[in-house]
C-alpha cells in the first residue's frame, strides 16, 4: 500500500495546452480515468487564460469523492471561490452543512443546498437557502428525500430585502 501511495505521488500529469497556456490537468489510473488521492490534490485543474484555477475537481477511479472538503471546487477569474460541491461516491452528499455552496463576487453566499447520499434533504431546517446579495435571506425551501415536504407551515417561504416574510 505505501508503494502504491508512493508511485501515485510521482506521477506526472496529462498537460492540455491552448497558445502556449497550460488550459487544464489531469491525472489518471491505468485505466484511463481521471483519479488522484484526494488527499494529495485534485485529479482534474482548468486554468483561466490569465494562470488563474477556474475549476478543481477531485476524483477517484473516475468517481467524484472526497470526504475531508469540497470535491469540485470553482473560481472567479479574479480568483475568488464561486462554488463548491461536497461529494461522496459519486453523490452530492454532506452530513455536517450544504453539499453545495454558491458564492456571490463580493463573497457573501449567494445560496446553499443539503444533500444526503444524492437527494436534497433536512430534517427540520431547509434544504435550499438563497440570499440578497447583501446576506438577508431572499428564499427557503424544505426538502425531505428529495421530495419538497415540511410538516408545520409551508415548505416554500419567500422574503423581502428588508427580512420580512411576503
Amino acid at each position: 500500500q505505501c508503494k502504491k501511495e508512493f508511485v501515485e505521488l510521482l506521477k506526472l500529469p496529462i498537460i492540455t495546452s491552448e497558445n502556449g497556456l497550460i488550459s487544464n490537468l489531469k491525472y489518471t489510473n491505468e485505466h484511463n480515468e481521471l483519479h488522484r488521492n484526494p488527499e494529495i490534490g485534485p485529479a482534474y485543474i482548468e486554468y483561466y487564460e490569465n494562470g488563474n484555477i477556474h475549476f478543481e475537481s477531485y476524483l477517484i477511479n473516475g468517481k467524484i469523492h472526497r470526504l475531508n472538503g469540497p470535491a469540485n471546487i470553482g473560481h472567479s477569474e479574479n480568483g475568488n471561490i464561486y462554488y463548491k460541491e461536497y461529494w461522496v461516491n459519486n453523490e452530492r452528499h454532506r452530513l455536517d452543512g450544504p453539499a453545495f455552496i454558491e458564492y456571490y463576487e463580493n463573497g457573501n453566499i449567494n445560496y446553499k443546498e443539503y444533500y444526503v447520499n444524492g437527494e436534497r434533504h433536512r430534517l427540520n431546517d431547509p434544504a435550499f437557502i438563497e440570499y440578497y446579495e447583501n446576506g438577508n435571506i431572499y428564499y427557503k425551501q424544505y426538502w425531505v428525500n428529495d421530495k419538497m415536504h415540511r410538516l408545520e407551515g409551508p415548505a416554500i417561504i419567500k422574503y423581502y430585502k428588508n427580512g420580512n416574510i411576503c
